[in-house]
């Protein structure tokens, strides 16, 4: 009987070890989808680039570099609270290379790259001039999207931009040839809609505000900005209102403005990460209009 039975399990070994090796191997992309959604946020400027600077009248001075590293704090405390995995390209008042920040989202295998800076007007106390904005990589024919591109362009971290006819920037004209083709292109956009939306949403005083006709809203956008030429992923400006605005500057110097635009990168962020792949996404992208 006790040889039957010894017999009987020698039989059956092999089935349960196939059918335990099928349980592990349909477990594996479950596990693989749980992996961290990784976040890189770059706090425009930084060290002896101070970006734009507003001076006051009564000896008030910021920085661009100082305000976007507070809010780059904020908002990777908010979604490292929402599980997400989030590294700065800064975490203080270095100097670093606009090619050195894609650079480290590209090592680190990051699922999207938010560029984080902020505007400035021209024209001292322009009441129009206020909100936020938010930019993909691509070409474009507007005059104001090139010359903020080419201001935030102008200080490359002590690297000069290289001339259009060396190597180095023949193979950036041929990158830029190839955006359109670019697998990055349409989730990028998509990421610049779900961030521009939220923002507007966070930070508005009340529900008329929000409409894509408030001067708080000023779109989505397409520029050659250099911080996000060779990424990888998914990658996005946001300039995070003006400077030179009272109430624009206001915001983001106040802890309840930094909490507000925290929070509204960190949901526009989880709704990227959950449509990816979905139908809504190619419906979030076909719907969102580009100015």
């Amino acid at each position: 009987m006790a040889r039957s039975f010894r017999f009987r399990m020698n039989l059956r070994l092999p089935l349960l070890l196939a059918s335990l090796l099928a349980s592990v191997h349909a477990a594996a992309p479950a596990l693989a989808a749980k992996a961290p959604f990784r976040v890189v946020i770059d706090p425009g400027h930084g060290g002896g680039d101070e970006g734009t600077v507003y001076s006051g009248r009564d000896g008030t001075r910021v920085t661009e570099k100082d305000v976007t590293l507070l809010l780059a704090v904020q908002a990777a405390k908010k979604l490292r609270s929402q599980g997400f995995e989030v590294f700065l390209t800064r975490e203080g008042d270095q100097g670093l290379a606009l090619s050195e920040r894609t650079a480290l989202a590209n090592r680190l295998k990051a699922d999207a790259f938010l560029s984080i800076h902020m505007n400035a007007s021209a024209t001292r106390g322009a009441k129009d001039a206020f909100g936020f904005e938010t930019y993909f990589l691509n070409s474009t024919s507007d005059e104001s999207s090139k010359r903020l591109a080419h201001f935030e362009n102008s200080v490359l971290g002590g690297s000069p931009q290289p001339a259009a006819d060396s190597p180095e920037g023949l193979d950036v004209a041929l990158i830029l040839k190839d955006l359109r083709l670019d697998a990055n292109l349409s989730e990028s956009k998509r990421l610049a809609c779900h961030l521009q939306h939220q923002l507007v949403q966070f930070t508005s005083a009340s529900p008329a505000e929000v409409v894509g006709s408030s001067p708080r809203n000023r779109g989505i956008k397409q520029a050659l900005f250099y911080v996000l030429l060779g990424a990888d992923m998914p990658a996005i400006l946001v300039e995070a209102g003006f400077l030179s605005h009272d109430r624009d500057r206001a915001l983001v110097l106040s802890e309840a403005g930094q909490q507000k635009i925290a929070s509204a990168i960190a949901y526009a962020l989880e709704r990227f990460r959950t449509l990816q792949g979905t139908r809504q996404a190619k419906q979030v992208v076909g719907s969102c209009k580009v100015r």
